[in-house]
């Protein structure tokens, strides 16, 4: 068996970034797309664009990964590098790769506010997750052991 449903807890903030993750990979697609590339003219914003993508596609396996892995301190060690992905993402377009420099242009009007929302949500969720990942292995650890039998 894959997964062990008896050890398997999905909380809130896990199911969170896999929507929030599946949300921004039909978005980057349908709702805040980069700008459409224009007869042979290859807008800077179209490589963001790609990148986004890929990023998105990352975001989304991962967080549900995340969200089936049943034991808790790899759920926990997996938080790290979906923050850094979740930074990456947020900084990529305008910062790592170009994006248009008019304001009326659709990447910079559109494809980066919504970018940087979905990351800043994104991350608080994992955040989150790690937190109360954290607070529950403290718990347990503090646990007095329960006595069999007398």
């Amino acid at each position: 068996m894959i997964v062990d449903k008896k050890n398997l807890r999905i909380g809130i903030p896990e199911m969170v970034m896999t929507a929030l993750a599946l949300l921004y990979v039909i978005g980057i697609r349908t709702w805040f797309p980069v700008c459409a590339v224009m007869s042979d003219t290859v807008m800077p914003c179209h490589w963001a664009g790609e990148a986004l993508k890929a990023l998105s596609v990352l975001m989304l396996v991962l967080s549900a990964v995340h969200m089936l892995i049943p034991d808790q301190k790899m759920k926990l060690g997996m938080d790290i590098p979906l923050i850094g992905i979740g930074l990456l993402t947020m900084f990529l377009p305008g910062h790592v790769i170009r994006i248009c420099a008019g304001a009326e242009m659709t990447c910079r009007s559109t494809t980066h506010p919504w970018t940087v929302a979905f990351c800043v949500v994104w991350v608080l969720a994992i955040l989150a997750d790690g937190l109360l990942i954290y607070s529950n292995m403290t718990k347990q650890r503090h646990q007095r052991p329960q006595r069999s039998g007398t």
